[in-house]
């Protein structure tokens, strides 16, 4: 298990070994930094009751960030139907019950005010904050509660929200549901709405060699 200080630097390497530019390019800027780090293909863990048995499953969460000239990074993130049709039940690493999450959300950051030192201020943010946060400029999310018999899915609009993705520290509930995944990658996602609706998943990256998808 990889304690904070090693994931910064390892984040830190990765990041920075990506980001730079080719001889005469402009810096990246502080969001793109922040895009390339927050994006990949991540897997949450779930526990799911069928036939009367726990049964651990995964879900799919898609971070993407997308190049736009001239201005930041468009990002998205992706709540994959983890589809728990029998299910009685799903919760948890701690025994809370957990609906199935489907939808797409569109993410933004403010711009810096000092591009300059873009380079700095990411370091200086991953070293003290442990992560990021992003403004939800648009999206609903169906959640839907697993149980026997099924119950329709709530709409939540998350437009005005926050989306905050933060590094995992050693002995919390986030730590110990992703003890069992090897990964260099593991980020605690958490999303509140406007109204207070507020969702929280350990993610883990199980690529082997972590390859963003801003260009």
């Amino acid at each position: 298990m990889f304690g904070p200080n090693v994931l910064v630097r390892v984040l830190l390497g990765l990041v920075l070994g990506l980001v730079v530019p080719a001889a005469g390019s402009a810096e990246p800027s502080l969001n793109e930094r922040v895009a390339l780090w927050s994006a990949g293909s991540f897997r949450s863990p779930v526990h799911c009751e069928i036939d009367g048995q726990l049964i651990r499953g995964i879900r799919r969460v898609v971070i993407r960030a997308a190049a736009v000239p001239g201005r930041d990074p468009g990002v998205e993130v992706e709540f994959v139907d983890f589809e728990p049709e029998d299910a009685t039940r799903c919760i948890d690493a701690t025994g809370a019950p957990l609906p199935n999450v489907v939808g797409r959300l569109k993410l933004r950051r403010e711009r810096s005010r000092h591009p300059e030192t873009a380079q700095r201020d990411f370091k200086r943010a991953l070293q003290k904050k442990k992560g990021f946060s992003y403004r939800v400029i648009s999206g609903t999310l169906d959640l839907q509660a697993v149980g026997d018999p099924p119950v329709p899915a709530r709409q939540v609009d998350f437009s005005g929200g926050e989306l905050s993705l933060s590094l995992i520290f050693p002995a919390t509930d986030a730590q110990r549901a992703l003890v069992d995944f090897p990964s260099e990658r593991k980020i605690l996602l958490t999303l509140e709405s406007g109204s207070g609706q507020v969702i929280r998943m350990p993610l883990f990256d199980p690529a082997a060699v972590w390859q963003p998808p801003l260009r």
